[in-house]
């Protein structure tokens, strides 16, 4: 079966989003390229996700 891009990134974001873990919300084996593509998106989905719920996320930078 053949999923676009845009499925996988809207399913990784809403789980993100929903707080769910990345076990839990891919839907896709992690070594093919969906499971790839789907853990990129949510991870880079999850700093948004915490910050758009109120949550506080931690930057580095120099003291």
């Amino acid at each position: 079966m053949i999923v676009s891009k845009e499925t996988i990134e809207r399913e990784a974001r809403a789980a993100a989003q929903a707080g769910q873990s990345l076990n839990d919300a891919c839907p896709y084996p992690f070594a093919s390229e969906a499971g790839m593509h789907f853990k990129a998106v949510y991870l880079l989905a999850l700093p948004k996700a915490a910050f758009e719920a109120g949550g506080v996320v931690a930057q580095g930078g120099a003291a």
